[in-house]
């Protein structure tokens, strides 16, 4: 295997952990921010429970990317900091409003004009930041970007709002809020809480319709504004897209029979394949249509430090996070309150 297609695949990999994991914080702060009235206190409590312990840490996936980006295709990531920099600086400026929003309305008295404030905040932020990067990812392969002799043409805001951007901007938050409701109805399931299992076991359903339905009409949306993309989908992504839908099927289905661990492996898979059929069929171009891999990537001497770099971090980062989740994320018996 090439060297930058090694590196590659692996701040690929580290992308597809980032929506997993700080994609399904980012949509319990959607459904943080549409809780229901009557039952608002209680959905809003597992959700903060559920994030509070790990949602910090899932953010480490996002530095993972960019230094792989910036080591091993240094000129895509000043490309893309030029061309995108109003959606990123929009989507910086959620991610560090929403954690300050997180973590003000902690110490506010509750239900206090305080704390309503902050919670509206977070929920916003929660909403705009996954849909300014879905926004944002698109016009990469939409040809809006375009890189003539080292020179970026993009404009400020046409380059990320097209009718694929919106769309894109429009699924990122919908498979958020479907990733975050399947595993929050675990973690309801785990405190023994029928009520919130209820609610959440329908939010994810709904969203999973959403998501499905928004899915299928993307297809005809990048037919139209993303031929090169298209032609990838229809041969070297068309696996991942089948394996996507079958997927997304399986973890409807078996959230609708109450088996929810097995329903969030499988919203995992089907995520996971958008993700890598998204990749697969963009290939050989990181900047449709003026930017290949080959093209970007930094000289092989330097890609194999950045792959060892990559290995002895791996190597430190992988059991710290397995002992975080495992730690947090064990099912915890019922105080006597809560009997």
């Amino acid at each position: 295997m090439r060297p930058e297609a090694a590196v590659l695949g692996i701040v690929w990999i580290g992308l597809t952990l980032y929506v997993l994991l700080a994609g399904a914080d980012f949509g319990g702060g959607v459904w943080d921010l549409f809780a229901s009235r009557d039952r608002a206190r209680e959905q809003r409590g597992l959700i903060s429970a559920a994030i509070g312990p790990v949602w910090e840490a899932n953010h480490v996936w996002l530095i993972f990317v960019l230094t792989g980006l910036l080591s091993g295709f240094p000129s895509v990531f000043a490309d893309l900091s030029v061309a995108l920099y109003l959606p990123f600086s929009l989507a910086l400026v959620g991610i560090v409003l929403r954690g300050s929003a997180f973590a003000f309305r902690s110490h506010g008295e509750p239900d206090s004009a305080w704390q309503r404030s902050w919670t509206r905040v977070f929920g916003i932020a929660s909403l705009v930041s996954p849909f300014v990067l879905g926004a944002a990812a698109a016009s990469i392969a939409s040809g809006r970007i375009r890189v003539v002799g080292g020179d970026v043409r993009a404009d400020l805001v046409s380059s990320w709002t097209s009718l694929l951007s919106l769309f894109a901007g429009l699924f990122a938050v919908t498979i958020c809020a479907y990733l975050a409701a399947t595993y929050l109805t675990v973690e309801a399931v785990q405190r023994g809480d029928t009520g919130l299992e209820r609610d959440f076991r329908a939010r994810a359903l709904l969203a999973g319709v959403i998501a499905g339905a928004l899915a299928a009409a993307g297809l005809v949306v990048v037919h139209a504004e993303a031929p090169v993309l298209w032609e990838g989908m229809r041969e070297a992504g068309l696996a991942f897209a089948v394996l996507s839908a079958i997927a997304g099927v399986a973890s409807l289905t078996l959230m609708w029979i109450h088996r929810y661990p097995w329903a969030r492996v499988a919203a995992v898979v089907a995520v996971a394949s958008v993700l890598f059929g998204w990749g697969v069929a963009q290939w050989p171009y990181l900047i449709v249509p003026d930017v290949t891999v080959t093209d970007a990537a930094a000289p092989d001497a330097t890609l194999r430090v950045v792959v060892v770099g990559f290995a002895i971090g791996g190597a430190v980062l992988a059991p710290s996070l397995y002992l975080l989740f495992r730690i947090f994320k064990l099912p915890r018996p019922a105080t006597d309150r809560e009997r």
